[in-house]
């Protein structure tokens, strides 16, 4: 059965990363390695690395809350690429390439080709993005060794969608705080703003929809458990589910809190232009939310595949199908 709570050993891990990150990661840092022509931040880089991210064979809801409290921080660093191929393939300094450009700062791709996963050197023009970094959309060039199956791929593609999904979690958190802040401070007509239905709804209802993403990427990080039966990778309904619920979640901070703000929402010197810029950025990275939903359908109305899913809702294997989906799939055949 599922626990709700992060295991003692994951807050153990998010907690010391999330006190190096108070003070390697300010905002001030952030907007320094922006400006920067890499857009890296080396000291934070180094600390990182000293911290040993990259250094341990970690299970999926660990890698889940160190994401999440990269995303949190705005962290212009690319750990969340390499970690597939890392906990995969056992690869360093490679980043995951199947959907989209890569991050300029890693110098190896994994992508698959002809039935299997390479690795080969990055090459391409870096460009820089809404988020103040650098990616370059890497081309194949033939020279890539083969360094795994397709079993490989689908692990890492399910890897890949629960660490995007836990980064936008923890940036949208973020945000909605700064913005619950702000409306609990800012005054119009003698009242907080915050006091107003129209501010205070529009928070409330962007809260939840964070809540919900945040318990469904820790069940997604569930599924990739042993005890659980997992193999390291989110079971792939909850990699799309979570991947999808997260986007929507965030953009929808992203957005209320440009609204609390009003103009200030758009003006430099406040922060919130720095996580909804990240948060579209990475939501926009791999591959579209729709695809994935599309999925999801396919799987529900597969019998084989519908009953093969372990642990959606109360159910312990297997789903009954919708009446929607009766429905739809008597009118299909």
């Amino acid at each position: 059965m599922l626990d709700e709570r992060w295991s003692p050993q994951a807050d153990e891990i998010g907690e010391a990363l999330a006190r190096l990150l108070d003070t390697e990661c300010t905002p001030e840092r952030v907007r320094a390695a922006e400006a920067c022509d890499d857009g890296r931040d080396p000291a934070l880089e180094a600390a990182l690395a000293a911290f040993g991210i990259l250094d341990m064979e970690l299970p999926a809801d660990i890698l889940a809350r160190i994401s999440m409290e990269l995303g949190r921080r705005l962290a212009p660093v690319a750990i969340i690429e390499a970690l597939p191929a890392h906990i995969v393939l056992g690869q360093a300094d490679t980043a995951y390439g199947f959907d989209g450009p890569v991050p300029a700062a890693l110098g190896r791709v994994a992508f698959v080709e002809d039935g299997s996963v390479k690795i080969e050197p990055v090459t391409g023009t870096p460009r820089r993005t809404a988020a103040g970094d650098f990616l370059i959309q890497h081309r194949p060039a033939g020279t890539g060794q083969v360094v795994g199956d397709m079993a490989a791929a689908d692990r890492m593609r399910r890897l890949m969608r629960l660490l995007e999904a836990a980064r936008l979690v923890g940036a949208g958190q973020a945000l909605l705080r700064y913005g619950a802040v702000y409306a609990s401070e800012r005054e119009q007509f003698g009242k907080v703003i915050g006091s107003y239905q129209g501010v205070g709804h529009r928070l409330a209802n962007s809260a939840t929809a964070l809540d919900g993403a945040e318990l469904l990427v820790r069940k997604a990080a569930f599924t990739a458990l042993d005890t659980a039966g997992g193999d390291g990778a989110p079971a792939e309904i909850f990699a799309h589910m979570v991947h999808a619920k997260a986007v929507d979640a965030a953009r929808l901070v992203a957005t209320t809190v440009h609204q609390t703000l009003g103009g200030n929402g758009f003006a430099m010197e406040y922060d919130v232009q720095l996580y909804s810029r990240r948060i579209r950025s990475w939501s926009m990275r791999t591959v579209r939310t729709g695809k994935g939903l599309a999925e999801v359908a396919r799987i529900v109305l597969d019998p084989a595949r519908r009953d093969a899913v372990k642990g959606l809702w109360h159910y312990d294997q297997g789903m009954p199908l919708p009446r929607w989906a009766m429905e739809a799939d008597s009118v299909a055949s």
